[in-house]
């Protein structure tokens, strides 16, 4: 199911037809979920845990943070703030469509923030803070990469950034800004413990963000040599389970003969299934089996957020064309 925030097209010809095209934007009902889990998820770090205790931990929400210790702003409405010139960019870069879903999530994100500011800090123990905060942001973080729709500040503000410094990689562009965002911190502070904490409750996040999306996103790699039945082995896998696989020729040094070697990738749960069908047809075949930490692509979750500069300039060309 999806949403179409389109606005409806008149079934008479107007010569603005072309500019609601321009519009169209599709979000599914699990993608707008899994921003909403992850919006709840950073407010709940935010106000559970960070802002009392004065943790900046990266990002506009860092800097909301810094500010709301001396200025009695709510955070999300200053994340908020903070977005506007960057969403701004966007419009030139990435077009009008990518930049109202932004201006969308941007406020979603800003108003559940405020919304739930009413929570108490839990603990005064800046330690407890940085782990519990850490992992409720870590796992916001892997709903949002699970949405694929930019919430805005300094996620959109690194992509805005990689394409003008091409040569430099969106990681390194983020480490510099959350990096940034800490030594503001520690000077508005003064303080260097403010600068240590933040530090480590963005490599706290960093690992849980990891473990979710790749953790748990790993597969199995099968190197099948099946010394009969390999065309029944081969269509068993194809139309019982559902994975693809790629055959390949090898030669065996030993006997100097020629063999058909299947490539099989499988999730770690249908890795006992596979099992069953190759010693189906073929109880002495060779199995060399290998785990992969991360499978992209189609029939496994694809969870790479990074786009290419060429992709953003042909994004870019085609909303300007439209």
């Amino acid at each position: 199911m999806e949403i179409n925030s389109s606005v409806p097209e008149s079934r008479e010809p107007k010569n603005g037809g072309n500019l609601l095209n321009r519009f169209k934007l599709d979000v599914t009902i699990k993608q707008v979920g899994y921003l909403f889990l992850a919006d709840i998820l950073y407010a709940l770090a935010l106000n559970l845990f960070y802002v009392g205790n004065q943790i900046a931990a990266g990002g506009f929400a860092g800097i909301a943070t810094v500010i709301n210790s001396f200025v009695p702003i709510p955070v999300g409405t200053a994340v908020f703030v903070m977005s506007i010139p960057v969403v701004i960019a966007s419009f030139r870069i990435k077009g009008a469509s990518y930049t109202i879903v932004t201006v969308i999530t941007t406020a979603v994100y800003s108003i559940i923030v405020d919304a739930l500011s009413f929570l108490p800090t839990i603990t005064d123990d800046k330690l407890v803070a940085v782990v519990c905060g850490g992992i409720l942001y870590g796992l916001g973080a892997s709903m949002a990469i699970k949405a694929h729709l930019s919430s805005g500040g300094t996620d959109l503000l690194a992509k805005l950034l990689i394409t003008r410094f091409k040569a430099m990689s969106i990681g390194t562009l983020f480490m510099l800004i959350d990096g940034t965002i800490v030594v503001i911190a520690a000077i508005a502070y003064k303080d260097i413990g403010a600068a240590i904490y933040a530090i480590l409750a963005i490599a706290v996040a960093s690992v849980i963000s990891d473990l979710m999306n790749k953790g748990f996103n790993r597969a199995q790699m099968f190197f099948i040599f099946a010394n009969q039945n390999m065309q029944e082995i081969s269509d068993a896998i194809l139309y019982e389970m559902g994975r693809g696989a790629t055959s390949f020729n090898g030669t065996g040094k030993y006997s100097n003969n020629d063999k058909e070697i299947l490539l099989v990738v499988v999730k770690p749960s249908e890795t006992h299934i596979l099992k069953e069908v190759v010693h189906r047809y073929d109880p002495t075949a060779f199995i060399i089996l290998v785990s992969a930490n991360e499978i992209i692509g189609e029939g496994f979750e694809d969870t790479n957020l990074t786009e290419t500069v060429e992709t953003n300039s042909r994004k870019s060309r085609s909303g300007k064309a439209n």
